[in-house]
């Protein structure tokens, strides 16, 4: 499982839910984040890189943790792997279409993911009639990764992004970066009990578990690397539901020469 940081936690923590005992190698590219900054390009090369990685550790699936990861590969090429992908944009797409009465369904994400138009075109190549109304939110990755959730400065940056949901009549938003979840709360007041939040992860993670019917049960082990600091990343997970980390490491990883010299600084 991939994430930039502490996004994908909500995707491991809904496949806990439903999977608790299968076996996590978990990839937080935490020196390279935010990645809604980064071209689709730069993106996609990180996360060739991670899931080049993982293919050491022979994973019964890959789960692609970020929304604009997902996006990035849908633009430039799915990574060859030896083992299925799951990911968070045809299967969020699916769900609020599922939650969606009116067909007015909202987008928030990174900008990287938003200026793809990867949840757009997922959602109108279900259903030709949907309406969509997007939006990028480039501030509130690093308010999740600053370990600021719960913050009177998450809630006032939630409230300032929402208005063009109630505007469109959206009945339906879906939290299309893995970090938004995190902010759920904050969503839930700013935009009324009308409006349904929809958080891919759940979806991910059924199709996750799908994919890993046919493998052996797992002992339910968490292993942890951290392309940053590591310690700073255990304590922040603490909080959004990870307890305990059977294994935490340290990996350098940086893009090549060439594209991180054009790559904007995060």
């Amino acid at each position: 499982m991939l994430d930039s940081g502490l996004g994908g936690l909500t995707v491991l923590s809904a496949l806990r839910a439903i999977a608790p005992d299968v076996d996590v190698l978990y990839f937080a590219d935490t020196a390279n984040v935010p990645y809604g900054d980064r071209t689709l390009q730069d993106v996609a090369t990180l996360g060739a890189r991670i899931v080049e990685r993982f293919a050491a550790f022979n994973p019964a699936a890959i789960v692609i943790a970020s929304g604009t990861t997902c996006a990035a590969f849908d633009a430039c090429g799915w990574p060859a792997a030896h083992a299925p992908f799951a990911g968070v944009i045809e299967p969020g797409a699916r769900a609020a279409l599922a939650a969606s009465a009116r067909k007015k369904i909202g987008v928030i994400a990174t900008r990287a993911t938003i200026e793809s138009g990867a949840f757009a075109r997922s959602l109108r190549a279900l259903d030709t009639a949907v309406q969509v109304t997007d939006i990028a939110a480039p501030a509130l990755v690093p308010i999740v990764e600053a370990g600021e959730s719960a913050s009177e400065r998450a809630q006032t940056a939630v409230n300032e992004v929402c208005r063009p949901f109630i505007d469109a009549a959206c009945d339906a938003v879906i939290l299309g970066c893995t970090h938004f979840p995190h902010l759920r709360s904050w969503f839930a007041a700013a935009l009324g009990p009308a409006v349904r939040l929809v958080d891919p992860a759940d979806a991910c993670a059924a199709l996750t578990a799908g994919l890993l019917q046919s493998s052996s049960r797992g002992s339910a082990t968490l292993s942890v690397e951290v392309s940053g600091d590591e310690q700073i990343f255990a304590q922040r997970a603490k909080p959004l539901g990870v307890s305990h980390i059977d294994a935490l490491a340290h990996v350098p990883f940086a893009l090549p020469s060439c594209d991180r010299d054009r790559a904007p600084t995060s």
